[in-house]
């Protein structure tokens, strides 16, 4: 079960109001929360946000991630944002890849299909090539063979 600790909104319509909760990955925003971690009244002008950070440290350290929204609102309003090491859900493969510290975008679809394409046209090319070396090669050996033998 992969625990994500997140916003779960309660408010009514054009009066948001959100529960911090720790809840498993695959339940929708409204689901049955394992545990309530603290709120969130953005409408609040004063301190809106409320957490027990305890509780949050205590679910990150057995495995639980922190959405990248609960993440950024904590660190809006000065709170530490305890990490497990781990990386959240939403940013696995995004960004560029890098590879001894140079930095290559990811291929598209079209440009994978492409650069196949030419490797095929090459590896045809290649092979066409040896192929008229060595029907080239055969004649000649074909003449040697052929040759009276003095």
């Amino acid at each position: 079960m992969a625990v994500r600790i997140r916003l779960s909104r309660i408010g009514r319509t054009h009066r948001p109001y959100y529960r911090i909760v720790a809840i498993d990955g695959r339940c929708h925003r409204e689901g049955e929360a394992n545990e309530i971690l603290g709120s969130y009244d953005p409408l609040k002008s004063e301190k809106n946000i409320e957490v027990q950070a305890d509780r949050l440290e205590a679910w990150v350290k057995q495995g639980a991630l922190v959405s990248e929204a609960l993440s950024k609102l904590l660190k809006h309003h000065g709170h530490a944002v305890p990490t497990a090491g781990g990386t959240s859900r939403s940013k696995e493969g995004k960004g560029p890849a890098k590879k001894d510290g140079k930095v290559f975008a990811k291929a598209t679809r079209r440009q994978v299909r492409k650069h196949a394409a030419k490797l095929k046209g090459e590896a045809k090319a290649k092979l066409a090539a040896e192929a008229a070396a060595k029907a080239a090669a055969q004649p000649a050996a074909e003449a040697a063979a052929e040759a009276p033998k003095a």
